[in-house]
Order: structure tokens, then C-alpha cells, then sequence
């Protein structure tokens, strides 16, 4: 049996409900059910209650290093780089060396036979930790320019001290090989679970009201909540039997307040509604019309995934990462122009439209197929396979 670690440090925690803790999780599922051990260490506290649930055999380890207080000269080093960027993010470094120390005495009579990093300061955990004795794998979970486009020499060398480099889609790994030189960079998309024909929406339904729903954290810089609200003001008159559901977690207080008062001002209050999390998002999901996503950018959205495979068409647009990739417009959903004015006229071609709405849904579900998880676990355990294959070969010589 080999021994698979799953690094998912940094500032992440098992107790969010975002995509990267869902994959995490799946991923450590389904090696467990295909015979691995499998070793998740995370910088939680000990008494993390992880969101997502991971199978009794799943092993969780909690370094519980995530708060810890900095010493005097690593703030100091911190503030160097921000002006004179030559170290490798001194905070995540610091917290690195903490890790590896637990760990050394947590795993210290197991044998590792991988290791697979969630971010970047999982690479540097087990680069100090293993020195590469075990092939490393670096998972890439946002779009390339926002993971490398601000790296700085030091920490692109660090990403390059991995064996090789996984992206989320297939253009990423031109852009990625722009910034990484000496490091092989493949591509495995996220999994996404087919949906029973029971299960998915019945657009073809008439229906008293409808629904626009969007799921995603309520932010401003990334997810852009409000331009959702904003374009749905431009055109909610002539559609008064049409509703919002927003379903996400509120990450800036001062952020939602700016919508909620918006809403009343324009008299959105019995049009938008913030309905929080859900652990039952695929059900609701099934009960809407149409999916909004004003994402600036995404790494493989899980949110707009899940909803093409429940059978909704989704407006969004034509410059953000991995959505412009997913959405084909005309095909199985509408891209627009950044903005508004331009999401409002998305939304309304399928809101005046149900025939538009039931012909992209139903290619939705198709052209969301290849991402079973079926067949991206199976492109997964051949990866691993194959680095520890060769690292075993490297040894015998």
C-alpha cells in the first residue's frame, strides 16, 4: 500500500466550504477508496471540524501553526519584501519551519511514497521536510496570473523545486511554463459528479416565478456580487416574476452592507435575497432558471461546474480565467463584455427566452462529461503512479 500526503497549509482552513477544501477532500476520498493511505495535514487547530466530511480512513493531522505569533524578525523580513521583494514570503516560511518540526515527530517511522502540495507554503513544508527524497506535486488552484503574476524570483524557484506542477486548465500550462522553466506542468481538471436526469432543473417547466441564482463567497474583488445586482436593477421591470438567490458565505462585513443598501434603494428587497450556505446547494441549484457568475477570474469554478451539469445555462464573462474556457457562448451559455450593462443583457437573452434557456442547459450537461470523476481520479492515481515509479527507479540506480 502507498502512502499519499496531501499538504493543505498556508492560511486555509478545513473548516470553509470553498472549492479548494471540497477537492482536498474528494481527492482524499478517492485515494483512500482505490487502496492508498492517505495523510491529510492541514494548519488547523486540533479541534477543526472539517466542512466537507473525509472517510473514516482518511488520516488528519492539525499542526495547529495557523495563529501563531511571529517573532519580531520575521515581521521584519516581511516588510523588506514588500519593498524589496528578494525572499520567499518570510511569514509562510517561518510557519514552514514550525510544520515540518511537528511533523518529523508525527510521521517519523512512515514510510512516504508522494506528496501532493495545496499551495505554496506546502511546497516549501515539504521541500524542508522530505529534501527530495519523495516526488512532490504542486497543485495550482486559481488562474496562473494570480498565483504567479506577483512571484517573485525567490518564491517561482521554490515552486520549481517540485517534481511536477498540476494546472486546472489546458491554456494554463502555456501561461504557467511563461513563469515556471525546469519543472514538467500537466494538466487534470477538477472533478465534477454527473447529475441524474431526476435531479437536474426542469426548465421546460412554466412556472409562477423564476429564478437567477450564483453561489460563491459575497465579494467584491473576485466573485463581484455586485455586478449581478447592479445589472438585474438595469432590467428587473420588465421582469417582475424574476428573482435572485445568492448563496455564499459574507466575507467582509462593510462589503455586504454596500449591497444590502443598494437593494433597498432600488427596491430590489422582494427580488434579491442572500440565503447563506447550504450543505444541499445542488438541490437548490436545480430549482433555478438561470446561473449568474460575474467572476473576474476563476481557477476551474466548481459553483458554475456543478450548475452546468445540473442542466442551467450561465451568463459570464469573456475576460475571466477558466469560465470563458467552461461557458461557450451561444453553446451552453452566454459570455459577455466586462461590466453591467453587458451582464444585463446576458442575463436578459435567457430571460426572455426559455426555449434558449432549455436548448443551452441541455448542452450543458453534455459538455460537462469528460470532468467525471471516474476519469480525473483515474488521470490522477497514473500521475502518482508514474512519480513513484520513476523516483523508485532513481533509487535503484
Amino acid at each position: 500500500m502507498h502512502t499519499l500526503v496531501l499538504l493543505y497549509m498556508g492560511d486555509e482552513t478545513v473548516t470553509a466550504s470553498a472549492g479548494t477544501e471540497r477537492v482536498l477532500t474528494n481527492m482524499a476520498n478517492a485515494f483512500v477508496e482505490r487502496g492508498y493511505r492517505t495523510i491529510v495535514v492541514t494548519n488547523d487547530p486540533p479541534t477543526a471540524k472539517p466542512y466537507f466530511p473525509f472517510l473514516p480512513q482518511v488520516e488528519l493531522i492539525f499542526l495547529d501553526v495557523w495563529h501563531v505569533k511571529m517573532p519580531v524578525v520575521v515581521k521584519i523580513k516581511r516588510e523588506i519584501n514588500r519593498v524589496i521583494p528578494i525572499m520567499d514570503r518570510p511569514v509562510e516560511s517561518y510557519r514552514a519551519h514550525l510544520s515540518v518540526v511537528k511533523l518529523r515527530e508525527r510521521l517519523s517511522d512512515c514510510q512516504i511514497d508522494c506528496i501532493i502540495a495545496y499551495n505554496h507554503e506546502a511546497i516549501q513544508v515539504a521541500d524542508l521536510w522530505q529534501k527530495g527524497r519523495v516526488p512532490l506535486i504542486a497543485m495550482m488552484h486559481n488562474s496562473i496570473r494570480v498565483i504567479m503574476g506577483d512571484s517573485n524570483h525567490a518564491t517561482l524557484k521554490e515552486k520549481e523545486k517540485a517534481n511536477l506542477i498540476q494546472v486546472l486548465m489546458p491554456s494554463y500550462v502555456q501561461e504557467a511554463k511563461q513563469y515556471i522553466h525546469n519543472t514538467p506542468i500537466i494538466y487534470i481538471p477538477n472533478t465534477v459528479t454527473p447529475i441524474p436526469a431526476e435531479r437536474r432543473a426542469n426548465l421546460g417547466k412554466k412556472k409562477e416565478n423564476y429564478t437567477i441564482t450564483t453561489v460563491g463567497r459575497i465579494d467584491g474583488l473576485q466573485k463581484q456580487t455586485h455586478i449581478l445586482i447592479h445589472s438585474f436593477a438595469k432590467i428587473v421591470t420588465r421582469y417582475p416574476r424574476w428573482k435572485i438567490e445568492i448563496w455564499g458565505e459574507i466575507k467582509k462585513k462593510s462589503y455586504y452592507n454596500e449591497l444590502c443598501n443598494y437593494i433597498h434603494e432600488h427596491g430590489l428587497d422582494q427580488n434579491v435575497f442572500f440565503c447563506g450556505t447550504t450543505r444541499e446547494i445542488q438541490k437548490k441549484i436545480s430549482q433555478a432558471d438561470i446561473f449568474a457568475f460575474p467572476s473576474a477570474f476563476e481557477g476551474f469554478p466548481l459553483a458554475l461546474t456543478e450548475a452546468m451539469a445540473t442542466g442551467l445555462p450561465s451568463v459570464g464573462f469573456r475576460s475571466a480565467d477558466a469560465v470563458k474556457d467552461l461557458i461557450i457562448d451561444g453553446r451552453n451559455g452566454i459570455l459577455c463584455e466586462d461590466g453591467a450593462p453587458a451582464f444585463a443583457k446576458g442575463l436578459e437573452r435567457l430571460m426572455k427566452d426559455q426555449d434558449l434557456r432549455v436548448k443551452l442547459g441541455r448542452q450543458a450537461v453534455e459538455d460537462i462529461k469528460p470532468y467525471a470523476p471516474q476519469i480525473v481520479w483515474d488521470k490522477w492515481q497514473d500521475v502518482v503512479e508514474q512519480q513513484i515509479q520513476s523516483f523508485s527507479h532513481k533509487k535503484g540506480k
